[in-house]
């Protein structure tokens, strides 16, 4: 029984190596080489919306424009909490009102005092003359006391006249002091009605252009949503013109540096059948930079734009896989990475005769690059 079952799982593991060996005769030729990566479909320009400036650091969210559709200039892409805004304007109103109904009322006031000041100036300098004119006749009219009594009466009502005079001036410095303040409290709540108006306002952001909505997201990676509380400096809207479009990818910082613009790219995205498609490299940031949160990855980002007929049918959002042409390596050979078998840590291949030890060169699009270990006209494994 023991020689029939070992005889059995003999038979299968000969059957298995005789279905897995499939024999790839290998070729040397001019490679690429190329620097592989993945990226994500982007739109080459966009208008990015974050919270207003309020009083409050956080600030929620009310309503927002779902992820993915299509608005008009003019149509509401997302609004904020704006009740503390809200009741302002509504405080800073009825303050105005008050204010205003004020200096109406001292407009009226002062009118009155004006018509006032001049009957009390007008009588005065009345009285001063008719004093006067009693006074000026000959001393000898009148007896002594009585003509002393005229020239004090005169001496009396220019005095009144005089200081009638200083009144009406003091009190129309008066009256212009408290018109001025009362009208300076007026225009500073004028101002900050509109300002108040202004930041109420702002908390409703419209689409100043037609485009496609991507929602931003919090902290944890998530979309933002109502209720959601945000701060300064996050995006919750981009308004993006999908029409052109891009692929952004990040790129180890140890393979950047044989980076550069012009270079050929590929692009395979599986979402719309997985068809390679031809771009180039035309941006290559300078930020060395953590690839998440979560990892110890360094990279650099890199865009690369499609020819025109090949952003047809992308949508942003959508991953991709890029591979980048960085240089060509003359007469090398290249294997799938299904070939290779490692042992003891070091790569090799199963040839003919057996497994045969390779050193590993470059990648040239999807496959490795053979520097030692093989020649032209070998059958391996695969």
């Amino acid at each position: 029984m023991r020689r029939v079952l070992l005889s059995a799982l003999a038979l299968v593991a000969f059957g298995s190596n005789a279905q897995a060996e499939n024999w790839l005769s290998v070729v040397a030729s001019d490679r690429p080489i190329t620097i592989s990566a993945s990226g994500v479909v982007a739109p080459s320009e966009g208008i990015l919306f974050g919270p207003p400036p309020s009083q409050n650091w956080r600030i929620a969210i009310t309503k927002i424009a779902r992820e993915g559709t299509r608005v008009a200039a003019g149509d509401v892409l997302v609004e904020f909490d704006g009740s503390a805004s809200d009741d302002r304007v509504k405080d800073k109103s009825a303050e105005l009102n008050t204010r205003r109904s004020e200096l109406t009322s001292l407009l009226e006031s002062l009118a009155r005092e004006v018509e006032e000041d001049k009957v009390r100036l007008a009588a005065a300098e009345s009285d001063a003359d008719k004093a006067a004119r009693k006074a000026a006749v000959d001393p000898s009219v009148y007896a002594g006391l009585e003509y002393r009594k005229l020239v004090e009466e005169r001496a009396y009502t220019e005095d009144t006249y005089q200081r009638e005079q200083q009144r009406a001036a003091l009190v129309a410095r008066v009256r212009e002091s408290r018109l001025a303040e009362l009208e300076s409290d007026v225009r500073r709540l004028e101002s900050e009605l509109r300002a108040a108006e202004a930041e109420l306002q702002s908390f409703t952001i419209v689409a100043p252009t037609s485009g496609l909505v991507v929602v931003g997201s919090d902290n944890e990676g998530q979309k933002l949503d109502v209720n959601d509380s945000v701060n300064p400096g996050m995006t919750v809207i981009e308004l993006v013109n999908d029409s052109e479009l891009v692929i952004e990818a990040d790129i180890p910082e140890f393979a950047a540096a044989r980076l550069a613009l012009g270079q050929s790219a590929t692009v395979t995205i599986e979402s719309v059948g997985g068809a390679e498609q031809v771009g180039k490299v035309i941006e290559i940031s300078s930020i060395v930079r953590r690839q998440s949160r979560f990892s110890q990855a360094m990279v650099r980002g890199i865009t690369i734009a499609l020819d025109d007929e090949g952003t047809a049918t992308l949508r942003p959002g959508q991953s991709a896989k890029v591979r980048v042409v960085v240089d060509t390596e003359p007469n090398a050979i290249a294997i799938p990475e299904e070939a290779l078998i490692y042992r003891d840590g070091n790569p090799g291949v199963r040839t003919r005769k057996g497994w045969q030890p390779v050193t590993l060169g470059g990648r040239s699009a999807g496959l490795r690059i053979v520097r030692d270990g093989l020649q032209s006209g070998m059958e391996i494994a695969i």
